[in-house]
């Protein structure tokens, strides 16, 4: 009997930290590997070779004999040429200058301090900066060599091996909205006041820059770009790591409705929602739950969200909403008023151990399925 390993692809990115001269170098190697596959290019598509296999037979020589990258540089260059060609034939490729390219385990290695790699200078040895490198010895397949904003980064994929996931009976509820990020069953609320008052910041500066239009301001504008969207990358890990630990801690699951049509079933307000709407990143927040959830073990169910946020989380009456409120209508019941979003989450929370055991007949069974 074979024990069965399960492992999850994931992606480091990892900041480089050049001296100028290894800068220099390494934009010096970008530019000389990303014209050879113009080149590499140029003959898959007069030729119409698109297979791998038969343009490195075709360009090889060619291309190692021109141009001041290594054997395994060249090969990994007519890789990319002829992945890009997979999508389709119809269109000649063409790469930009300072486009990623791709290193493997044979020209690129990790050391404790370091990263050694291979460049058009010969090898070079570059410290980083990694936040996950406890996943550096799991380091599976290739890695990217980009430039972004003058700064030099590899994403490494790796392959982590998954926590086992146990049964359990009890789940954590999450209820996520625009207002609050995420709002727990356990009672936990992630406002999203912080993100909103960032954006509209943001906003204000870039709406003075845009009313110059000089050529400078365009450059600023360009180096500013996607700090938003940074900013909410960074709250949703946070928000997604402290939820996966805390029901890791608690052996519990977490439950999560399934919101995938949200912005064509709300019914639009006004100029200011429709913004909010558009910047909510649910999907986001969703994933990083996921693969978190996967990674340590951590049981994950989806519900559908209807009514959830009309439903008595105590006597299971439909009630009354009205912005952050929720009014249970029932005379008999114990709630009279109560936070909607937490109402929701303890709701999601029932729903996700409906699904998880649903020999236990609940009401829930009976109203959403």
């Amino acid at each position: 009997m074979y024990e069965l390993s399960l492992y999850m692809k994931l992606t480091l990115k990892i900041k480089l930290l050049p001296s100028e001269l290894q800068k220099a170098t390494l934009k010096y190697t970008l530019i000389e590997a990303n014209t050879a596959c113009n080149e590499i290019s140029n003959i898959a598509w007069d030729k119409r070779l698109f297979n791998q296999f038969k343009l490195h037979h075709a360009c090889y020589h060619p291309i190692k004999n021109s141009f001041k990258l290594g054997a395994q540089m060249v090969v990994r260059c007519i890789s990319k040429v002829a992945d890009s060609y997979k999508l389709d034939k119809k269109s000649k490729r063409t790469f930009n200058q300072f486009g990623a390219i791709t290193y493997d385990s044979r020209i690129l290695t990790y050391n404790t301090n370091n990263i050694s790699l291979s460049t058009v200078n010969g090898r070079i040895k570059i410290p980083f900066i990694c936040h996950n490198s406890k996943y550096l010895p799991f380091v599976k397949g290739e890695a990217d060599l980009v430039l972004n904003k003058d700064k030099f980064y590899i994403f490494q994929t790796v392959e982590v091996p998954e926590e086992e996931v146990e049964d359990i009976e009890e789940f954590i509820g999450i209820d996520m909205g625009i207002t609050d990020l995420a709002v727990t069953s356990e009672g936990k609320n992630y406002s999203a006041k912080f993100l909103t008052q960032y954006r509209i910041k943001k906003q204000k500066i870039r709406s003075s820059i845009q009313s110059k239009g000089t050529k400078g301001c365009k450059t600023l504008l360009k180096r500013l770009s996607g700090k938003g969207r940074t900013t909410a990358t960074i709250q949703n890990h946070t928000i997604s790591k402290n939820i996966v630990l805390l029901a890791k801690k608690e052996n519990k699951g977490i439950s999560i409705e399934d919101l995938t049509n949200i912005r064509f079933t709300t019914k639009r307000r006004n100029k200011a929602f429709n913004t909010k709407m558009g910047n909510w990143n649910f999907g986001q927040l969703r994933s990083f739950l996921t693969y978190k959830s996967q990674l340590y073990g951590v049981k994950l169910v989806v519900v559908k969200p209807h009514y959830t946020s009309q439903t008595c989380s105590s006597c299971n009456h439909i009630g009354k909403r009205t912005n952050k409120v929720f009014k249970c209508i029932n005379t008999n019941c114990v709630i009279d008023t109560i936070d909607a979003d937490y109402n929701a989450s303890k709701n999601i929370s029932s729903l996700g151990g409906a699904i998880n055991h649903p020999e236990k007949s609940t009401m829930f069974c009976s109203l959403h399925y």
